[in-house]
């Protein structure tokens, strides 16, 4: 079968290796759709602080099973799914207490171990969603990211009947936002420096709008809940500048959660978090039972994912649908390969 290889920064290199043979508990997928995820963006430009080369890339993915292992039960020839990429330890504290995304020994399928960027692909049956009639493998390949805005709106707890602020239109925000529809704010804000991504959050949905390169956020906010203000803030653009800006809108004593991948440590104002109490709350992909959520809001019709397939490219055309990213960054949200 084929597969595509990130061998080095700006490099990926195709090449023929064996189909899969799988374990009794695991099932193999013919790959339709693999993601490109904001991450995958970094480890192509050698920037990932948590991914390597080589390393074949696609933990985004939806496929059609075409065979499955002798323990494996109530998945079929013939269904098409996604999978959940984290592979843990189940014995270190955080998987004991049911919090496997930050497994000690966590690897990630296309960031530690290696992606669906190829032809056929094996998984642990443990890891396999079903998808629901009507979903294409398009859209199924963007559950994942969907996943991650789920989780996020959960960290602080609920963020039922609260105002709610998310910094950064791209894919993850742009779910972190329609997560906070589904999971119940009262209503929300999505910020960017992007006319385009902000019209795009529209299209899904989302309330309110502004673009803080030419209005101040506390006016956005103002404009947008009143005299109320912020309850919460979600950070995910993954840069300190956006982080300072949450630190010195947000209410005394409130919640910043922070979504976004660092490229590059930064500098924050700790004072303020000190003096002010706040929380700074880290979000790491999610667990099963957000992944499910994130299922059934999308066929529900609560997280709209159509609106952000930017553009697909076939499996040869890898390398140009990162030149294409980088060359139409304001319009590329969620990039597909398809096989």
């Amino acid at each position: 079968m084929k597969q595509a290889v990130l061998t080095s920064p700006e490099t990926i290199t195709f090449s023929e290796i064996d189909k899969p043979v799988i374990k009794p508990n695991e099932i193999l997928m013919k790959v339709k759709n693999i993601g490109i995820c904001g991450s995958d963006i970094h480890a192509y430009y050698g920037k990932h602080p948590f991914m390597s080369f080589p390393i074949r890339l696609g933990h985004e993915m939806a496929g059609e099973v075409v065979e499955v292992g002798s323990e494996v039960k109530g998945i079929n020839v013939g269904d098409l799914v996604t999978a959940m990429p984290q592979e843990f330890c189940h014995e270190c504290e955080p998987c004991k207490s049911g919090r496997y995304n930050i497994c000690d020994t966590l690897e990630v399928i296309g960031c530690q171990t290696p992606g669906a960027a190829c032809e056929y692909f094996n998984v642990d049956s443990a890891l396999i969603k079903k998808i629901p009639d009507g979903m294409s493998a398009r859209i199924a390949a963007t559950i994942e990211p969907a996943a991650v805005g789920v989780h996020a709106v959960r960290r602080s707890g609920s963020v039922k009947g609260m105002n709610v602020v998310v910094m950064g239109a791209g894919t993850i925000g742009n779910v972190t936002a329609q997560a906070a529809m589904a999971e119940g704010a009262k209503s929300v804000l999505i910020t960017d420096f992007s006319d385009y991504r902000l019209e795009l959050a529209g299209k899904c949905g989302i309330p309110h709008t502004a673009n803080t390169g030419k209005v101040s956020m506390q006016d956005a906010i103002k404009e947008a809940f009143g005299g109320e203000g912020a309850d919460i803030f979600f950070e995910c653009v993954g840069i300190g500048a956006t982080v300072n800006q949450a630190i010195e809108c947000s209410k005394k004593g409130h919640d910043i959660v922070i979504v976004g991948v660092y490229g590059t440590t930064p500098e924050i104002n700790m004072a303020w978090v000190q003096d002010r109490e706040f929380r700074l709350i880290g979000s790491l992909m999610y667990v099963e039972k957000d992944f499910q959520d994130t299922i059934d809001y999308m066929a529900a019709g609560k997280i709209n994912m159509e609106p952000l397939v930017s553009k697909v490219f076939k499996f040869d055309e890898y390398q140009e649908a990162f030149k294409y990213i980088e060359n139409n960054k304001d319009e590329s949200l969620k990039i597909l390969i398809e096989m």
